[in-house]
């Protein structure tokens, strides 16, 4: 590799998806030239390579052999620990219940993941049932950046031969981690059943066998001790999960049970109850003495109080913005909270908006589904206006990328505050050309005055990094980097009762004026007007239906485009 500046990166990736966003971002946070190109084929790349000229090469998140032309050129982004190689070494790790993973940057070459190493970082896997998607999203994007760091300093990095013959290598080689290697067996108990979900988690999922049915599970947690036999559903809840008995009985003849979010028994996943309305038989709505499946919970330390909100990937549906809503508005009536944060669970995105899932897989259909869900979380963005109404400071915390209404719905609370190191995107028409809601009509030009910056944010499709959405107004503070668990927690407590203190009067003149009853009343009518329409498009229909079949999709067209900082 050249010991030259870098000024030109070429982004080559499966898809625009969230490591490939989250290096876009970091580069152009720098001011370096970047663009992104899909790697459909060895003969895409080689046209890339030639018509964007770039200094460095660098796939994010790469499955497709690179051709010959361009071995020692194009830098891969491996998940795994240096000498890790096959495309399973995070779900071999997680499955082995290994200490410890890393992110390994090596040059491309003949043979997979064999190419001298310009980069690797090992960091400890979290002792809990974090799950794969969480790995990939955290530390292994963090890794990957560092390493990217290094790969634009001035003086580039000497690359170093792959050779098993040094003690630090200690990875190796992965066959691939297959559907039948990876199981639930219902004798197990709840802990190992949870874990060995959550290594599967979010793709491919983990294989287990309900009601005479080989299908695959996700979204996984403990529920308690109920009564029932091995793999059992003795539970279910509507809109969300069923609880299945687990692991050997004890002397009250109870069992431990999980509850299973999501299934899939052909080509998308479904929320797991709604697959069970299609078999036969009966069970209980509940059983006393559950552990609640992902509660909309509320925490309060003096006159601050804490709402976390945390849904399966971030896509909220119509019974869980119905749930924050209510949380909100409860809170709101206490006479002793003078504040409130809204924020995810910090282990997956904050919030993407509406879910896509259940959209594509309602009764209803999709239409109805849409406008059902979209006049949900419009009612947890007027709960929000409602707590600032009665005199409460609203904070809501990005503690995990955010996208279309998930990010736009941060606007509506007096303060928001993002997390380092996470990515969002504020806009809609890249899902079959919605004009979207969360009355953002009314909030965005009071955080982006200028029109054309607007149209851009709203037009372009470009993800922002937790920085450049600071930088542009839309986040009002950042999170201490690194903070993470309990110890943001921590903070965001201290940041609220601070933002609330009498002597910061002066500093909260600065937020943007409160809206009025009408002038929501009117946005909303108009937003949902036109969403409304765009729900009932076929442009809208078959894009949910692509992004819930994984079909693919097409990156912004801006993001194929060269650009350099953010203007």
């Amino acid at each position: 590799m050249e010991s030259r500046r870098v000024q030109r990166v070429l982004l080559l990736s499966n898809g625009f998806g969230g490591a490939t966003m989250a290096a876009y971002c970091w580069l152009r946070d720098r001011g370096i030239q970047t663009a992104f190109q899909p790697a459909g084929s060895g003969a895409a790349m080689v046209d890339a390579d030639l018509w964007y000229g770039p200094d460095l090469i660098f796939a994010p998140t790469l499955t497709a052999k690179v051709p010959a032309e361009l071995f020692g050129k194009v830098v891969i982004n491996h998940p795994g620990r240096i000498g890790d190689r096959g495309a399973s070494s995070i779900d071999w790790g997680r499955w082995r219940r290994e200490r410890f993973g890393g992110t390994t940057l090596l040059l491309a070459a003949d043979g997979w993941d064999t190419g001298d190493i310009v980069h690797t970082t090992t960091f400890a896997y979290p002792a809990e049932p974090a799950t794969k998607s969480w790995i990939y999203a955290n530390p292994n994007r963090a890794a990957m950046l560092r390493g990217l760091a290094h790969l634009v300093d001035e003086v580039a990095p000497t690359p170093r031969p792959l050779d098993y013959a040094h003690a630090d290598v200690l990875g190796r080689w992965n066959d691939v981690l297959r559907l039948g290697d990876a199981t639930i067996d219902w004798s197990l108990t709840a802990d190992e059943v949870v874990w060995r979900a959550a290594a599967r988690d979010g793709a491919p999922g983990v294989l287990a066998s309900l009601l005479g049915q080989s299908l695959r599970v996700y979204d996984v947690h403990p529920a308690g001790p109920a009564r029932g036999d091995q793999g059992a559903v003795v539970g279910w809840l509507p809109d969300g999960a069923i609880r299945v008995a687990t692991g050997p009985a004890g002397a009250d003849g109870r069992r431990e049970s999980v509850w299973i979010g999501y299934v899939r028994d052909g080509a998308f996943k479904q929320p797991a109850s709604w697959w069970l309305r299609g078999q036969r038989g009966h069970c209980p709505v509940w059983e006393d003495g559950a552990v609640p499946y992902r509660p909309v919970t509320t925490t309060q330390r003096g006159a601050v109080a804490v709402i976390t909100a945390s849904a399966y990937n971030g896509a909220w549906s119509t019974f869980f913005c119905h749930a924050v809503a209510a949380a909100i508005a409860a809170v709101a009536r206490r006479p002793d909270v003078e504040q409130i944060v809204l924020r995810g669970g910090g282990t997956g995105p904050f919030c993407n908006g509406i879910n896509l899932n259940h959209v594509y897989a309602a009764p209803a259909g999709m239409e109805a589904e849409a406008r059902a869900n979209i006049r949900a979380i419009n009612e947890v963005a007027l709960a929000l206006f409602q707590a600032r109404r009665d005199g409460i400071s609203v904070l809501v915390l990005l503690d995990g990328d955010a996208g279309a209404g998930g990010a736009f719905l941060s606007l509506c609370a007096d303060v928001a505050v993002a997390v380092p190191g996470r990515t969002f995107n504020y806009h809609y028409v890249g899902m079959g050309g919605l004009t979207g809601s969360e009355f953002h009509t009314l909030t965005l030009p009071g955080r982006m005055p200028d029109e054309v910056a607007r149209v851009g944010l709203l037009h372009d499709c470009l993800p922002l990094s937790a920085d450049q959405a600071l930088r542009q107004g839309l986040v009002d503070y950042l999170a201490p980097e690194g903070l993470s668990g309990p110890d943001l927690t921590e903070w965001v407590y201290e940041l609220a009762a601070n933002h609330g203190h009498p002597g910061k009067q002066a500093d909260r003149q600065r937020w943007r004026p409160l809206p009025t009853e009408a002038e929501l009343a009117e946005t909303q009518e108009r937003e949902l007007r036109r969403i409304d329409a765009d729900f009932a498009s076929e442009e809208f229909q078959s894009a949910v239906t692509n992004f819930v079949l994984k079909r693919g999709g097409t990156a912004p067209r801006a993001a194929t485009e060269y650009r350099g900082a953010y203007t």
